[in-house]
């Protein structure tokens, strides 16, 4: 065909079918000269430029951040009700008015929302609508009517809603403002030009074409000088059967973790060895340039380049040189390659990439968002001041994250090694009482990067993006592909940001639209070695869908169409409130999700010339069964001789016999293989021993309790241990060296039971010890409880003060939330509350030990081995007998002495206390007692109920604590044995797993405990 001389014009879906068009006609002879080819929207920018009144076309980005600045406008901030004229007002931060958004979805049972961001805003209804819309009589007429205040159902806005109303009232501001600005949306152009060009006759083919759009059937009308053809795209009324010749195959992976490896299969099996290249063990990876929509980076509007699929010289499957032995069309090419392409290279073949990936998937948009979440005011909530802090500075932790800054830290844009981005995300999680304020002031004095990118981050300056430019191209430690993409990734920002500053919008408007920003990240990646030049077609070309389409019939050997899944490919297309304000006003749609998955994949069909491979994961992430998209059932169906039944495909495959021969299979049994991508058996670097459980070896039993430092500098070599570690010992061998040995601590500084208890113990002491001292009275009475609630008060507020100045290691309760100043306050009024409680406990006793040091800085004998501790508090009557006291804010069963009965020791620790007291200060235990000053007040343990009467221990069990029938130095022995038997397994290496109880699992770290309980 000599195009030269049947037309004048060629427009194509994509600036990529453009060029692959003119590439073919040269290829094949035929002359271009006086031709123009091109996408359809690009011709009618150029007609615009030649035969315009001089305005510019508007871009996606322009136009979402106009709208955007029509919602938030001071002028137009609310929103009118038209049924009775009051106002809603909208909401500044992402442009929604509660009110028209509901009335839309409720009256024209819509949803108004997309997968990406929820619901849509009303600026991003409108500007779907205006991308759509404008240039059409019908929609035109009814913008013009909202702005007149015509009522809903009248005139040109017959059929539109009262809520639909102020939408099209925005959109006739919106025009108002870009003719103000000089700028012009695409539609106008195309009504305005009919008028304004030569009516000369021209001959247009629009070849592959899809449904042409309202606009375009609109424009072609009012231009009858012009001959148009419309050549429909092939595969619009779906799949067929694979060309002759060509082997069709069926990959199912098991999960996507079994994909990466089976794909390497496929390639290597396609490609073999690669010829003349050799392997090697490192690649160079080189960016390519985007073409197309690929390179766009404000997308596609109503007359710029639009999705399709075709091949402009549809005559001979092997026109043209072809693009790759292998193509590879994912739903996520960059993912895959990622996976892949090492691997593959490392076998001597080169692999490209044509992709795009999301702004805040590079690394440089990680980065920035990290960092303005970090530095973002509008996030601040919470209490402006800590009541009862005194001159201790409100921490504002509730505002922002602290793992935000560490992304940043950790980023290739922090200017940090990797020590020191550790070392700073260790400093803020050890202290609660971080201030943004002095982290930004620590970095900005040390870390020119960070001072860039605060200034792009919060002010959206040039000048730091320029030194984030050049910054980034210094980066010659990474490669010149990365480097292209964050370069890539940088210039989107740059764009939102002079779209937000064209409509007089912040930096939130531009990092909300960067973030729905997809940038370039083409590259080739080769084994080092090879010859750029020299390189020519890469063996394996990883792209999406729709640019596999478009590379034309017979473009490769091997087409791998990939994650053909419901999931991944939907027929349905999405319904939001743009799309039905629009039917309202007749404007139909002009294409389809599953015509354009048709025409995809008809073309994807005709690409290969030996085999076409076809794959479906059989289970998604959560391990449920995926279903096959509608045109793979479509193209299934093709080969059956009754799509109707269901017989022959009541398999796992859903596939009838016939495409079952030469399924590609992987599970997930050859785990290090899928890991690895290779069947290979991996050399051996090193042969581990299967780790003992449950027991400490010989060699390491001398450490299972390390040498202590006394008081004074002494140093315990003998096995010395705490009250507390034995009972943990008891409670689970297992839980206590996890917790105890290996001491599992979390990084973050707390706010939980350890911090809120050691604040009630000191805080109890200091009482005790203030009531001596201020009241010269020992014990709480019903007498003196206005006395001890006014010292309690003030015990507490001294206390909250104290916090912030004590290290992190000394357990400092330091609320940084609202709820946490909650949980303060319900602390405090437990410990209030204690008072009442406190004056009928042990009327007969009173404090006399407070914060006692059994050992009295030493160690002490007990059970065979050297021990130390604090016993809380030792309340002692006036014939030299003792109850020891240890204080709880929660108490179980466990604690009481009568879990014996049941075979298992309980809770000993305040029992270990009464035994060393009864030999070291000569008193005479008669109870050791766990008193909980919690939300419900009561007490546990053991005591003697010949000495301690059972109304002095109010809200107790008795029966369950009460020692009557033998005297309690008995109890005391018995305990002291049991201990002693224990210590001698846990120093013999006996670690295992054996909880007393279900509750010694609740807050065991071991989460994979084969012993674990409730």
């Amino acid at each position: 065909m000599d195009t030269s001389i049947a037309y004048d014009v060629v427009l194509l879906p994509d600036t990529d079918r453009a060029v692959a068009y003119r590439k073919r006609a040269a290829d094949s002879g035929c002359s271009l000269m006086g031709v123009t080819v091109a996408a359809f929207g690009v011709w009618v920018r150029d007609l615009w430029e030649l035969y315009g009144d001089g305005r510019t076309f508007v871009s996606r980005l322009e136009r979402e951040a106009l709208l955007r600045a029509a919602c938030e406008g001071p002028a137009e901030g609310d929103c009118v009700d038209s049924e009775n004229g009051k106002r809603a007002q909208r909401d500044g931060a992402s442009g929604r008015c509660e009110l028209a958004e509901g009335r839309i979805a409720d009256g024209a049972c819509a949803l108004v929302g997309d997968s990406e961001a929820g619901a849509l805003g009303l600026d991003r209804v409108a500007a779907a609508c205006v991308a759509a819309g404008v240039g059409l009589p019908a929609f035109d007429a009814a913008v013009r009517d909202a702005r007149q205040g015509v009522p809903a159902g009248a005139g040109a806005l017959e059929g539109v809603t009262r809520a639909e109303v102020p939408v099209l009232r925005m959109i006739g501001e919106y025009l108002d403002r870009l003719a103000q600005l000089e700028l012009i949306e695409p539609g106008q152009a195309l009504a305005l030009l009919p008028e304004l060009l030569p009516q000369r006759p021209l001959r247009v083919l629009l070849e592959d074409a899809a449904p042409l759009t309202p606009g375009q059937e609109a424009f072609f009308s009012a231009c009858p000088w012009m001959e148009v053809e419309v050549r429909a795209a092939s595969g619009y009324q779906g799949p067929v059967r694979a060309p002759e010749g060509v082997r069709v195959r069926f990959a199912f992976p098991s999960g996507q973790y079994a994909w990466p490896a089976l794909l390497a299969d496929i390639v290597r099996d396609a490609l073999g060895a690669a010829a003349g290249r050799g392997a090697a063990p490192a690649a160079v990876a080189v960016p390519v340039a985007a073409a197309g929509s690929a390179a766009g980076d404000d997308g596609a509007s109503s007359c710029e380049d639009a999705s399709g699929s075709a091949d402009g010289y549809r005559d001979g499957r092997s026109a043209g040189a072809q693009a790759a032995a292998v193509v590879v069309a994912a739903k996520d090419p960059a993912v895959l390659f990622g996976r892949v392409a090492p691997a593959l290279v490392r076998q001597g073949h080169v692999v490209a990439l044509r992709g795009r990936r999301r702004f805040v998937d590079t690394s440089f948009g990680r980065a920035i968002c990290s960092l303005r979440r970090f530095l973002d005011d509008g996030q601040v909530g919470g209490a402006s001041h800590i009541e009862g802090y005194g001159d201790i500075a409100a921490t504002d932790v509730e505002r922002w994250d602290r793992a935000d800054l560490a992304d940043w830290a950790l980023s290739p844009f922090s200017g940090m090694t990797k020590k020191a981005a550790f070392k700073l995300d260790a400093d803020m999680r050890a202290d609660r009482t971080a201030r943004r304020s002095d982290l930004c002031a620590r970095l900005r004095g040390d870390n020119p990067m960070f001072a860039a990118m605060e200034r792009l981050a919060l002010q959206l300056d040039a000048q730091a993006a320029a030194e984030l430019e050049v910054a980034v191209r210094r980066m010659t430690n990474r490669s010149e592909a990365w480097r292209a993409e964050q370069l890539a990734a940088l210039r989107a920002l740059q764009r939102a940001a002079d779209a937000a500053k064209l409509a007089g919008l912040g930096a939130d408007a531009a990092f909300d639209q960067a973030k729905r920003l997809k940038v370039n990240v083409s590259r080739i990646v080769a084994p080092r070695g090879c010859d750029g030049a020299a390189l020519g077609a890469p063996d394996v070309l990883m792209t999406d869908q729709s640019t596999a389409a478009s590379l034309g019939s017979g473009s490769c050997k091997v087409l791998v169409a990939a994650d053909l899944t419901s999931a991944a490919y939907p027929a349905a297309d999405p319904e939001d409130a743009s799309r039905v304000l629009l039917e309202h006003l007749g404007v139909e749609r002009a294409d389809s999700a599953l015509a354009r998955m048709r025409r995809a994949f008809f073309a994807l069909e005709h690409a290969a010339t030996d085999q076409l491979i076809l794959e479906r994961c059989l289970n998604d992430s959560s391990a449920d069964p995926t279903y096959p998209c509608v045109v793979l059932e479509e193209f299934v169906d093709c080969y059956r001789d009754d799509p109707t039944a269901t017989e022959d495909i009541d398999n796992p495959y859903s596939l009838p016999e016939r495409l079952q021969d030469g399924m590609l299979l992987r599970g997930e049994d050859a785990l290090c293989a899928n890991d690895t991508l290779s069947d290979a058996p991996a050399p051996e670097a090193a042969r581990i021993e299967p780790p003992l459980t449950g027991a400490v070896s010989s060699e390491a039993r001398s450490l299972v309790v390390l040498p202590r430092v006394l008081q004074g500098g002494q140093v315990l070599d003998e096995p010395c241990l705490s009250p507390s570690q034995i009972e943990s010992y008891l409670e689970c061998p297992y839980k206590w060296f996890a917790q105890r040995r290996l001491r599992l601590d979390d990084l973050d500084e707390g706010f939980g039971p350890l911090e809120m208890g050691d604040f009630a113990h000191n805080a109890l002491h200091s009482f005790y010890k203030h009531m001596s001292e201020d009241l010269g009275e020992a014990k709480v009475t019903p007498q003196l409880l206005a006395q001890a609630r006014e010292l309690m008060a003030d015990v507490l507020a001294r206390h909250k003060a104290l916090q912030p100045h004590l290290r992190q290691s000394e357990n400092r309760l330091i609320p940084t939330s609202q709820v946490e100043h909650r949980e303060l306050a319900e602390l405090e009024r437990k410990l209030m509350d204690y008072l009442d409680f406190e004056a009928e406990l042990l009327p007969t006793f009173a404090p006399k030990y407070l914060e006692y040091d059994v050992a009295c800085g030493g160690a002490v004998d007990y059970a065979g081995h050297k021990l130390l501790g604090t016993a809380d508090r030792i309340d002692v009557d006036g014939e030299g007998r003792c109850a020891i006291i240890d204080y709880k804010g929660s108490i179980s069963g466990s604690y009481a002495l009568g879990v014996r009965e049941e075979g298992r020791l309980g809770k000993v620790q305040a029992l270990i206390y009464a035994q060393v007291i009864r030999r070291t200060l000569g008193l005479e235990p008669v109870g050791a007692l766990y008193v909980c000053y919690g939300r419900r007040k009561m007490i546990s343990g053991a005591y003697d109920g010949r000495v301690i009467e059972n109304a002095h221990l109010p809200n107790m069990r008795h029966k369950d604590c009460m020692c009557a029938d033998r005297p309690f130095s008995d109890v005391l022995d018995e305990t002291e044995e049991a201990v002693a038997a224990a210590l001698e397994r846990m120093l013999a290496g006996d670690i295992r797993p054996r909880p007393e109880t279900p509750e010694a699992c609740k807050w065991c770290p071991v989460s994979s405990c084969s012993e674990r309980r409730g």
